[in-house]
This record gives structure tokens, C-alpha cells and sequence, in this order.
């Protein structure tokens, strides 16, 4: 992989059901923006809050249509691994690129042995499909070190093709992750943290606003290969001001309502979530025109594509 992923959201309707019809829209406008690829179901999309039912009909919709265009990433953890696996088989019956897991979040594993001994069954359910374990300890609660899971499922996974690394505080790890597994593919997981991904070398990354801020990390990235640091900490520090103002009008729902303001409805957030308020949501597109945020993404103001 190279360039950015895209962590899609799951589009519902005002009763909290899924909204597919909209899934079509969606990939046209990641594509129009230079998204190589698409991450699904995974904590962006909610993909937790989702049954299994309804997790499978959202990767059959992203895949489907966004075939031959971008590649495609199946978030498939669970706190049943049983499931996973079911789940992980259905992706590779669609076509999907790329599956990827959590760790259970109820039991959690105590070590790296242990973990690839119940992510096994994930990649024996879809044995050609490349496997990505998601490494995101705030959220899943489990924290092992890298390098030694690496090593481990390198030995033992036959699909294992490496990391979503979504550890902002770790991604300095890249250096040594790539010692353990030169062939290995590692892709950051860190919004916050892109400007240290692209200096650390990391080809690629996941994230939730690529989907409608793209082109700030474009300038991020842009920068630090011409050799102008000073302006690529111009562009993550404009990055930084969209996720502050986010964060603190409509909170985690952000990561939704923020589709809005690119023209696409996809609904509101799930709970446990808390949904944004139509006062949040204008306090956020107030704050956003504020800094100048429309004309940093090309966007007229109020989403207009």
C-alpha cells in the first residue's frame, strides 16, 4: 500500500438503520480525492456497534462498489472469535483485499503467543486473503509489544502481512518492526500523529479524516519529501486545529458529521456514541470556516461538492 486509507463510516438512517444507497457516494468521493483505499467496519465505521448481519452487508456494499478502484480492507474482530472467523471468510467470498482484526476486548489475551493463537482461526477462514492484525490498545485494551507479535505471526500466520498500527504514541517503533520483518507492510494509524509516520517512513496510513481532509495530509506528505519541514508542520498543525474543533463540538460523532460538511448525509452515529446536536453541528461548521478549514479541502462552505 501507499498513500492514504480511508476508515469509511458505516451511513444510517434518522431510525439508526443502515443507509447502503449512500454507499456509492461515498467511494466516489474518496476516489475524486485520491484515496488508495478503504478500511471498513473498523472503530471509524463503528463496526463494533454493528451485528454480524449487518457488518457483512456493509463490506459487501464497499466492496462492491469500490472494486478495481481502490483496494479494500475488512475490519473483522470480534469478541467471539468463532464469529471473526465467519466474518474473515465472508470477506474473502466477496473479494475483499485485505482482511484485518482486533484482539477480544471482553477476554483479553495476556500475551503475543496467546493472541496468535486466536487470531489463527481468523486467516484459516480466508487462506488467501492477506491479513493485517489492528493494533489499537486505548480502544481494545490490549497492549503487546509489536515487535515480539510481529515476530510470532510471522512464524505462525500463513497470510500475516503485517500491522494497522493505530499506537500514536509507539509509531517511532517503525525502525524495529521493520528489523523483525523487512517484508513486511506497516501502516499508521495515527491522524494526529502523520507528520511523524511519513518522517519515520511509514508508505502508508489509516485514518478517519482522510475521508474528507485528504488533501492536508497530501500537503503534509508533499512537504517532507521536498525537504520543507517548516510547511509540512504548517499543514499537521492545521490538521490539528480540524481535530480540536471536532473533538470539542460533537466529540467522537465528529467523525460522521464531518461527512456532512463534504456534502455526503450519512447519518447519524450508533450508541453507545452520544449523537451530535444540530447546534454542535453548527458551532463545528462555524469553527471550521473560522480557520479557513473549506478552502484548506477545496470545499465550499457548508459542503457543497
Amino acid at each position: 500500500m501507499k498513500g492514504l486509507v480511508a476508515a469509511v463510516v458505516t451511513p444510517m438512517d434518522g431510525s439508526g438503520n443502515l443507509n447502503l444507497e449512500v454507499v456509492p457516494g461515498v467511494v466516489d468521493h474518496l476516489e475524486k480525492i485520491g484515496i488508495t483505499g478503504i478500511y471498513i467496519a473498523g472503530s471509524t465505521g463503528e463496526g463494533m456497534s454493528l451485528t454480524d448481519e449487518e457488518r457483512r452487508a456493509v463490506a459487501e456494499a464497499y466492496v462492491g462498489v469500490a472494486k478495481g478502484r481502490m483496494k479494500t480492507f475488512v475490519q473483522v474482530g470480534h469478541n467471539s472469535l468463532r464469529a471473526s472467523a465467519e466474518l474473515a471468510g465472508h470477506a474473502e467470498s466477496i473479494g475483499a483485499d485485505a482482511v484485518s482484526a482486533t484482539p477480544t476486548g471482553y477476554f483479553k489475551v495476556s500475551g503475543e503467543k496467546e493472541l496468535v493463537e486466536g487470531l489463527l482461526p481468523i486467516t484459516e477462514a480466508a487462506p488467501r486473503t492477506p491479513f493485517y492484525y489492528y493494533h489499537i490498545p486505548f480502544l481494545s485494551g490490549v497492549t503487546i509489544d509489536p515487535m515480539k507479535l510481529t515476530a510470532c505471526a510471522s512464524e505462525k500466520l500463513s497470510t500475516f502481512c503485517g500491522i494497522k498500527y493505530s499506537d500514536g504514541g509507539t509509531l517511532y517503533n517503525l525502525p524495529l518492526l521493520e528489523k523483525v520483518a523487512p517484508e513486511m507492510e506497516f501502516l499508521a494509524g495515527s491522524d494526529e500523529a502523520y507528520l511523524m509516520s511519513v518522517a519515520q517512513g511509514f508508505r502508508s496510513a489509516v485514518g478517519s479524516t482522510y475521508n474528507y481532509a485528504a488533501p492536508i495530509y497530501d500537503r503534509v506528505r508533499e512537504a517532507v519529501e521536498g525537504g520543507d519541514l517548516e510547511e509540512a508542520r504548517l499543514w499537521q498543525g492545521r490538521a490539528l486545529q480540524m481535530l480540536q474543533a471536532m473533538f470539542g463540538t460533537c466529540g467522537r460523532s465528529s467523525l460522521k458529521v464531518m461527512m456532512r460538511m463534504v456534502g455526503i448525509d450519512c447519518g447519524p452515529v450508533r450508541r453507545p456514541i452520544d449523537p451530535a446536536s444540530e447546534e454542535q453541528v453548527d458551532e463545528l461548521r462555524k469553527q471550521l470556516d473560522g480557520m479557513g478549514w473549506f478552502d484548506w479541502v477545496g470545499q465550499e462552505v457548508g459542503g457543497a461538492l
